[in-house]
């Protein structure tokens, strides 16, 4: 009898971006979907990260967060990227690798989607309320964890708190069972204690942009 498929916590693992790799120089993106970047001896695997800055013309593209999916000898794609209508690209450019560091404390995970907005679309010709999907939330992802707030991966959702930035987090499941990106803003921590126990910890973020699954 066929089974369906389930992956267990222990032998899965989760990172948090904790810095950046050495850039890698862009020398040509398209105006499609998904756009492509050419990059000479890129390296980069399916579902890194990374950040791009200063390409000139396709300015668009600076200053974000872009997850790689189908890299190939000299050439990537940004994942769910559309640069159809976005400037030509003249020249220039870089793309920064996150560096992800495993979780080790990590307890508990929990992504949960928001609710997609309700766009009222009623006429007078309307014989009952109408509406359109509108766009998606992400939602939130909340974290539990043993607390050491000098471990690297603490420090760094510590720092991405103070600066309002927005990092990325990958989940990795065992048995070739995928992986998931993820990208959002840390919005509160809290350190828990009592008699008996360890000190714990907890981070709530909000993420922004799409779950991508790869």
């Amino acid at each position: 009898m066929a089974q369906g498929k389930r992956f267990k916590w222990q032998g899965s693992s989760f990172a948090v971006q904790t810095g950046f790799a050495a850039t890698k120089a862009i020398t040509g993106v398209t105006k499609a979907n998904p756009g492509v970047v050419s990059s000479t001896a890129h390296g980069l695997l399916a579902g890194a990260v990374g950040v791009i800055a200063a390409v000139v013309g396709m300015t668009e593209l600076n200053g974000s967060m872009y997850v790689v999916a189908n890299p190939a000898a000299g050439t990537f794609e940004l994942a769910g990227t559309d640069t159809t209508n976005y400037g030509t690209y003249t020249s220039g450019g870089t793309f920064a690798p996150v560096v992800f560091t495993p979780f080790c404390e990590l307890k508990n995970v929990s992504q949960q989607d928001g609710a997609a907005e309700e766009i009222d679309v009623t006429t007078i010709c309307s014989m009952a309320k109408e509406y359109e999907v509108g766009l998606t939330d992400s939602g939130q992802l909340q974290l539990d964890y043993n607390y050491a707030g000098a471990e690297v991966v603490q420090a760094a959702l510590r720092a991405a708190k103070a600066a309002g930035t927005i990092i990325a987090f990958k989940l990795t499941l065992p048995n070739a069972g995928g992986t998931l990106i993820m990208m959002g803003s840390v919005q509160s921590q809290g350190v828990t204690g009592g008699n008996g126990g360890v000190w714990t910890g907890t981070a709530t973020i909000k993420l922004t942009g799409p779950v991508y699954v790869v």
